[in-house]
């Protein structure tokens, strides 16, 4: 099998890995002890107008777009290769093993954060704002007590991490644009800091999962599908 660049458990990632989850509960922490509330009360201050102009920044980090796109580009290119010849073809088959992999990076991330949110039971700002509660209801099935991680955050940052691996050229573009979704969900007031730091990490690393276990699978993807490896 060719060699993958997360092809686990090979030293490198794995230190990786552990490093970068250290980092990110470090930063959970801090935000979570000293940033969080007042942060939150800073950008509710600014009322309404501002929070919209937030909320729009954060709408790349809707799920659908990529879960739709995915959907339905990816069995359509693999359709649509069935009546070309190479090279055509095979440009086809490689958009189509493209999405593929976003689409199951963002599926399989998204379930994630829905089980972490229903199990931390984190309140919202809005409970913040309203009753002065910061606090945890683990188990309630109410959205409004569904503050971490961020579900935008994990889906951009999956998509991020995606995009790191598919076309690593433009790493820090992908950096910035989940970077900015996050400071969009903090602005709207949808989310505390911490939100956004425990989803990015959720969907980098669920990415990298996902890729990993496409990697593990690529050689009877080819052979029975015909999609080649995308990243590797």
């Amino acid at each position: 099998m060719t060699p993958h660049p997360w092809y686990w458990p090979r030293p490198a990632p794995i230190a990786w890995f552990w490093a970068v989850t250290v980092a990110a509960a470090v930063l959970v922490g801090v935000t979570v002890g000293w940033l969080d509330r007042p942060v939150a009360i800073w950008f509710q201050s600014h009322g309404d107008r501002t929070m919209n102009l937030f909320r729009r920044l954060s709408l790349p980090g809707d799920s659908v777009w990529y879960l739709v796109g995915g959907g339905i580009g990816a069995p359509l290119a693999y359709v649509l290769s069935r009546r070309y010849v190479a090279p055509a073809r095979d440009r086809l088959l490689k958009l189509a093993s493209r999405l593929a992999f976003l689409f199951l990076a963002v599926a399989a991330t998204g379930i994630a954060v829905d089980l972490f949110k229903i199990l931390v039971g984190r309140s919202r700002p809005r409970h913040l704002f309203q009753d002065g509660l910061m606090t945890m209801s683990p188990g309630t099935l109410s959205s409004s007590w569904w503050s971490f991680p961020s579900g935008h955050s994990t889906t951009v940052g999956t998509v991020a991490m995606v995009l790191i691996l598919l076309f690593p050229r433009f790493a820090w573009a992908w950096i910035a644009l989940a970077l900015a979704v996050a400071l969009g969900r903090v602005g709207a007031t949808a989310h505390f800091i911490s939100d956004t730091v425990a989803g990015l990490w959720l969907g980098a690393i669920g990415a990298l999962v996902v890729s990993w276990a496409l990697a593990r699978q690529a050689d009877a993807i080819e052979r029975r599908w015909g999609l080649p490896r995308c990243v590797g």
